[in-house]
């Protein structure tokens, strides 16, 4: 097995981390950088890991009108708004329970472990590396299809697209909060709190609100 000081941080890192053992891993992973990563030896793979900020609100936004228009067309306006309401707590629970649960969580095997940096592991190791704050709309389309698949079977149309367009609108408020908090533009109670999750990964998993850390007692 590899040992921490193995790591080459200047060298693409997928490759490397598959030799970690667990320990190993998080060791390594708690040893912040201020460098940029690079992540594989292709550039053309390298470049889908780099997303500008504003993609985030250019691909997601429009759908969320698009959602919300879509029930507008169908329901009374006051059920909309309860709707639109509902998706955006919703998407608060989706990303504490994302962050505690799933990209908090311990990888086990090689594959876990890259997989896990790739998540977020990535952000913790490198938290200064400003074009990986936002998550890519590519990769995002799967968890976003499941969430509409689920409202959508639970739910008529018209109320699924109705809290998924609050699901939205949460969620393009979190990761470009998210971003402007590391890039120094966003100050106050929020940044202060995601900056202690950098330090202690065991608490203040909401970004975009303490809500449920307050609820679950994970609140810093």
């Amino acid at each position: 097995m590899a040992t921490p000081g193995a790591i080459e941080d200047d060298k693409p890192l997928l490759a490397q981390l598959v030799h970690l053992s667990p320990a190993q891993y998080q060791d390594w992973l708690h040893r912040t950088s201020r460098a940029k990563a690079r992540f594989f030896a292709s550039d053309r793979l390298e470049a889908l890991t780099h997303v500008k900020w504003w993609v985030v609100p250019l691909v997601w936004l429009p759908l969320a009108g698009l959602m919300a228009w879509q029930a507008i067309a169908s329901l009374p306006f006051n059920t909309f708004a309860v709707l639109l309401i509902t998706g955006v707590l919703l998407w608060q629970l989706i990303e504490y329970s994302l962050h505690r649960w799933l990209f908090h969580a311990k990888p086990a095997s090689p594959r876990a472990i890259v997989a896990h940096f790739l998540m977020h592991g990535n952000h913790h190791k490198c938290p200064c590396d400003i074009d990986r704050l936002v998550f890519p709309p590519l990769p995002a389309c799967l968890p976003a299809s499941a969430i509409f698949g689920t409202l959508r079977a639970f739910l008529p149309q018209a109320c699924a697209s109705g809290v998924f367009a609050g699901v939205l609108v949460g969620y393009v408020a979190y990761d470009c909060m998210h971003y402007l908090m590391h890039s120094g533009r966003l100050r106050g109670r929020l940044r202060t709190r995601h900056m202690h999750h950098h330090l202690d990964g065991n608490v203040a998993y909401g970004i975009s609100s303490p809500l449920l850390d307050v609820l679950l007692r994970t609140n810093r």
